[in-house]
């Protein structure tokens, strides 16, 4: 775990440390550039460029009005010389692409009202002239722009939409631009002191035509391909439009129309549509008079303006997570040939804690972790070469023990013998008649002495190499049953009672008989030993789990508490006799059939031993 929160860590730092920045540097560029595109494009272009064509089609308009000026000095002429009528329409052809380009109609009043010429514009469907010719009137002595002419001098101007000089029916709309015209009337002095009236219809189609080229502008040098251009008057109405079908409606959205509508200077909004986009729009005022006024608006859709640094945030974004995806990738990679070496550093430290010394590990991960693993292979040879030594002092340790322990026991079987033959020997030199009594005496303590030796002999030979287990398998209490009427012939003459519980049931076991018979044998031995007066035994079998389990409990005086760690120590015992090695004896033939001994209780009145035995199947009998 410790590993993988290592690789863990390393990852998290290194993609923290590189992909913060950069998502703060992404952050505070996309701010950045959003305020830029909206201060130049949306506070400064968007008006701007509305304010440039509003003036440029201000000055189309003004030049209109000189052009109709100077008509107006011909038709002067012209009323104060009725001959020269006939010659008006060759004098008016010097004023430039008057009526080829600008105007599609053309009428003289006398100071009555009553139309004296009239003429109508080059752009005009020819097959159409007669239509047209049937709609001038005879008089426009009754028309408001005359009687205004007149009254005030000077200028005036009509309002802008479909004359009915030039159509039947001129409040059908149309989304043609070329049916809608800018009216101008002009007072003619006469001869008299009443003056006549010029009236020129001005083509709104090159108005249009300043729209849509704006537009252009937005679509192929801005790359807005969904900006419109609208023109208004101060009512509502859209007087221009880069989307025809507009042309005669109230502009929409009301949000819309009614800033553009208050407009006094160029400045900006923005709203939404019944699609639900935003639109940031610049506008200008310009055009003087009520009839003339109107506000330019320039609209571009938000997604559209920002459509840059969206296309900059996914890149980004993009850039991020291939970034991230690196990162991760590389930092699994390196965070691996870290972790590996560690691993593998753990893996050995393991085997040695299992006592596998002959280990060690490559030199991977760099100088460091190459630094580490030489030390370690270099601990592992020095642990291992301290195993060899340790065990060399071990063996003449044990050696030096056995042989000390050997010949404390010795001992003791030679010094009754010593001293019953001294004694024979002396009661010889003496002529005692005794003599024959001491040398049968003698010879029955060499027997029981050598008897001694002979069984500290075989204890010693006994610990000193457990032959192999020839396991057989067999049921437990039935073995168990035998087992105790072999104990009860062997303590027949000694104070012990003995008892046995079956409760294995069926369970099967691989024993070594003979060495199993010795643990017990050597643990009631001990409870006679340890109780002289006499001590009650019983033997328990059970079933728990996948083993099987004897308890052999007494009720003798126990075990002292300072004794019972080291009950199972070689050469250890608290008897005046013995070599100390029945139960580390016990524990070795028991761990040799894959068992287990242990003590369980000790208390005056209850001692109890366990022997824990795998199960095995019952095929195996």
């Amino acid at each position: 775990m410790r590993a993988i929160s290592l690789a863990s860590r390393f990852m998290v730092t290194l993609v923290v440390s590189a992909v913060l920045p950069l998502l703060l540097y992404g952050w505070f560029s996309l701010r950045g550039m959003r305020a830029q595109i909206d201060e130049q494009v949306v506070r400064v272009f968007l008006p701007q460029l509305a304010a440039d064509h509003a003036q440029k089609i201000e000055a189309h308009l003004d030049r209109m009005d000189q052009s109709c000026a100077l008509v107006r000095e011909i038709a002067r002429r012209a009323l104060a010389n009725r001959g020269e009528l006939a010659a008006f329409a060759q004098q008016i052809e010097l004023v430039p692409d008057l009526l080829d380009n600008h105007l599609d109609l053309l009428m003289v009043a006398d100071s009555h009202g009553r139309i004296v010429y009239w003429e109508d514009g080059q752009r005009l469907d020819p097959d159409a002239h007669c239509r047209r010719a049937a709609l001038v009137p005879e008089s426009v002595a009754d028309t408001d722009w005359f009687r205004r002419a007149r009254e005030q001098g000077g200028k005036v101007h009509v309002a802008w939409g479909r004359s009915p000089y030039l159509h039947r029916g001129p409040d059908f709309r149309s989304m043609d631009p070329a049916s809608y015209h800018l009216g101008l009337a002009l007072d003619v002095p006469g001869p008299d002191a009443e003056p006549g009236v010029l009236f020129a219809l001005l083509r709104w189609a090159e108005v249009q035509q300043v729209l849509d080229e704006a537009r252009d502008v937005l679509a192929t040098t801005a790359k807005l391909p969904s900006a419109r251009v609208l023109l208004i008057g101060r009512n509502g109405v859209v007087r221009g439009h880069t989307d025809r079908s507009r042309y005669g409606l109230p502009l929409e959205p009301p949000e819309l129309a009614a800033a553009l509508c208050a407009a006094e200077d160029q400045g900006r909004t923005e709203f939404v549509d019944t699609g639900g986009r935003i639109w940031r729009a610049g506008f200008a005022p310009a055009g003087r008079g009520p009839e003339r006024s109107f506000v330019l608006g320039v609209a571009v859709p938000e997604a559209e303006l920002f459509a840059e640094s969206d296309r900059f945030e996914q890149v980004l974004l993009m850039a991020i997570a291939v970034t991230i995806a690196v990162l991760v990738f590389w930092s699994l990679v390196a965070s691996r040939a870290i972790v590996a070496p560690v691993r593998a550093l753990v893996s050995a430290t393991r085997r040695i804690a299992a006592g596998d010394l002959d280990v060690s590990v490559s030199r991977r991960g760099g100088p460091e972790l190459g630094e580490l693993a030489t030390a370690f292979n270099q601990m592992a040879h020095e642990l291992a070469a301290g195993r060899v030594r340790l065990a060399a002092a071990e063996r003449e340790q044990a050696w030096a023990e056995m042989a000390r322990q050997v010949a404390h026991e010795i001992k003791n079987p030679l010094q009754p013998m010593r001293l019953a033959a001294q004694m024979l020997q002396r009661a010889r030199a003496d002529g005692d008649p005794r003599a024959e009594v001491i040398a049968a005496r003698l010879a029955k303590t060499v027997l029981e002495q050598t008897d001694e030796l002979d069984r500290i002999a075989g204890e010693f030979r006994a610990f000193g190499g457990v032959a192999k287990a020839a396991l057989l398998p067999v049921r437990l209490d039935d073995w168990l049953g035998e087992l105790r009427a072999r104990c009860a012939g062997l303590f027949a003459s000694r104070p012990l009672e003995l008892a046995f519980e079956p409760g294995a049931g069926g369970a099967v076991v691989a024993i070594d008989g003979n060495a199993l018979a010795r643990v017990f044998v050597n643990l009631l031995q001990n409870a006679i030993e340890a109780a002289p007066g006499g001590v009650r035994a019983n033997v328990v079998s059970a079933r728990r789990g996948e083993h099987a389990i004897v308890r052999v409990v007494d009720d003798g005086p126990g075990v002292a508490e300072d004794v019972r760690v080291r009950l199972f120590d070689p050469y250890f015992t608290t008897k005046s006799s013995g070599t100390g090695l029945g139960l580390a004896i016990c524990r070795r033939l028991v761990e040799a059939q894959g068992g287990s001994i242990r003590l369980v209780a000790s208390a005056p009145g209850h001692t109890e031993f366990e022997i824990q035995l795998p199960l095995c199947d019952e095929a195996a009998l």
